[in-house]
């Protein structure tokens, strides 16, 4: 039947009738996100000044001045044609088929605080777990080339916050995000990874087991589309959905110029808390937490140091004795040798190179790098591109006495 333009309806007129409410409205929003060449920064915008999901489906689909004069010429004959030949109940049944769930401002799924900030995505993709109902989370992000130091100091942080019951929100990169997410999920918790490019998009290839990992124990978040590629512009983007999920974000190694310190401003402006773990002085990694650290942000040297900052509700489990009673203890004791508690000590008096920690020690070289590397992995000392060994600000209590 013609509509009252006179045009023929379209094969999705017919359907709309068989959804109402919710899934009605997600039906509508996820057809317009998988619209060829649709921004998610341009959608809520296009949405608000249509009226709403449905009437800008409406809109598109019927093309005309209306459409052309809101996006343009070709968008809007494309899209028109488009919209005439999608069913947009089909659209989600088929990204449903494929693992893949649309979630709505204001639904549970994820926390409500996201769908307060600023510029709140139009809607999110998701696959893997709901996230528990309560759930607080925390951000814990850095650099890429992430130190032995800096990895380890995330994943520490990690356990220790799904030890607490917190979710941990990261990236899904390299370097410090990648050890967030894996610390969370060997210590039995939460994670949940927001990417900067399609939900079924393995970016960055070599992180597939990982976010398979996320997948099968927690969840993974996106506002663009199946099958859109990663931009540069659209990791800054999506920042603002880590910080947004998060009641505060824990910067673990930036430099000056990291994309780190841009999850740290956006959960500036959100009111959130930002803190920021210390490194070597002089070190590329710590240009950035130093500077957070001298404007303000928090200090960390454990994760009772974030937990404390949470809402009281927020965490869920206490922590067990072991880490309660070791407040500024990120790194555990694993034990270590004479020789490396005699290079501790000397590291405790100034930094040093192998060769100087070599003849301070009294001992071959060979037998000082390996018990270097030891602590390396430990985490209690630390290593700049330089080749200069420093004491890890995590050392436990009691461990040079």
């Amino acid at each position: 039947m013609p509509d009252e333009m006179g045009r023929a309806a379209s094969p999705a007129d017919e359907g709309y009738a068989g959804f109402e409410g919710k899934d009605r409205e997600r039906s509508f929003r996820a057809a317009l996100a998988l619209l060829p060449h649709m921004s998610p920064v341009s959608l809520p915008r296009m949405m608000s000044m249509a009226g709403g999901a449905e009437e800008l489906w409406d809109l598109l689909r019927r093309g005309g001045e209306r459409a052309t004069a809101l996006v343009g010429g070709e968008k809007a004959g494309e899209w028109s044609r488009v919209c005439r030949r999608t069913d947009p109940w089909d659209s989600l049944e088929k990204l449903a088929r494929r693992g893949i769930r649309v979630i709505l401002p204001g639904e549970g799924s994820v926390p409500d605080v996201l769908w307060k900030i600023y510029d709140p995505p139009a809607l999110l993709f998701a696959r893997g777990r709901e996230m528990p109902k309560g759930m607080a989370c925390v951000a814990v992000v850095g650099a890429r080339k992430a130190t032995s130091y800096g990895r380890r100091c995330a994943e520490q942080l990690a356990a220790g916050l799904a030890e607490g019951g917190v979710a941990v929100v990261s990236g899904a990169a390299y370097g410090i995000d990648a050890c967030a997410h894996r610390g969370c999920m060997q210590a039995g918790g939460f994670t949940v990874a927001v990417l900067g490019c399609g939900i079924d998009v393995v970016y960055p290839p070599g992180n597939a087991g990982l976010l398979a990992g996320i997948a099968e124990s927690g969840c993974i978040l996106s506002e663009y589309p199946p099958g859109d590629e990663p931009q540069a512009w659209k990791f800054p983007h999506r920042n603002r959905i880590i910080a947004g999920l998060s009641l505060a974000v824990v910067v673990v190694e930036a430099s000056s110029k990291s994309g780190a310190l841009i999850t740290a401003d956006f959960a500036l402006e959100e009111g959130r808390e930002v803190m920021a773990v210390p490194g070597p002085i002089g070190h590329p990694l710590t240009e950035g937490t130093h500077e957070l650290i001298k404007k303000g942000a928090k200090l960390v040297t454990g994760v009772e140091d974030i937990l404390e900052e949470l809402p009281p509700e927020a965490v869920q489990r206490p922590l067990d004795g072991r880490q309660g009673g070791q407040k500024g203890m990120v790194l555990r004791d694993g034990g270590v040798s004479p020789l490396e508690k005699k290079i501790l000590r000397l590291l405790g008096e100034e930094a040093g190179t192998l060769d100087r920690l070599s003849l301070r020690a009294g001992e071959e070289p060979r037998e000082i790098l390996v018990a270097l590397t030891s602590l390396v992995l430990k985490g209690f000392v630390c290593q700049d591109a330089g080749g200069l060994y420093a004491l890890s600000p995590f050392i436990p209590r009691g461990i040079l006495s």
